[in-house]
């Protein structure tokens, strides 16, 4: 009879021990990746949304004259599209000094160079000279 409870009583003990052992937690929670700038201009297309001149909104929306958006490859082409009749320009980029100038070549060859202000996963920002030698900054909205 010793000998059955000594068994009962080690049945008993080693089925509560194995019971309280927990699971080992094997999840594995990706941290955030962070893009790179060149990334983050590649990830879909850019609304030009808003123009300022000397600190002054000149145009939103649908109310900016030849209102576009950008669409940045990761080969280093580019198209503009012009919302109002879908007309599409095709042209190189390349991002310069340290992310800090976007330089843009149209279908005709020009280049120019933008300072860049911003640019997030939901905003581009950059700004100029324009030909009436003021500073001009367009704030894009990224298109999914």
């Amino acid at each position: 009879m010793n000998s059955f409870r000594y068994t009962l009583l080690a049945l008993a003990l080693t089925t509560i021990s194995l019971s309280s052992c927990e699971k080992d937690d094997t999840t594995v929670t990706p941290q955030p990746t962070t893009l790179t700038a060149s990334q983050q201009i590649t990830t879909g297309s850019w609304r030009l949304d808003q123009i300022t001149e000397r600190g002054q909104v000149t145009g939103t929306g649908a109310g900016i004259k030849d209102q576009y958006s950008l669409t940045f490859r990761s080969d280093g082409t580019y198209t503009q599209k012009i919302l109002a009749d879908n007309s599409t320009y095709p042209g190189t980029w390349m991002l310069m000094n340290n992310n800090a100038m976007l330089h843009l070549t149209d279908n005709k060859g020009a280049s120019t160079d933008y300072m860049v202000t911003v640019l997030t996963a939901k905003e581009l920002r950059y700004n100029f000279i324009n030909k009436n030698g003021f500073t001009e900054e367009r704030t894009f909205s990224a298109q999914p």
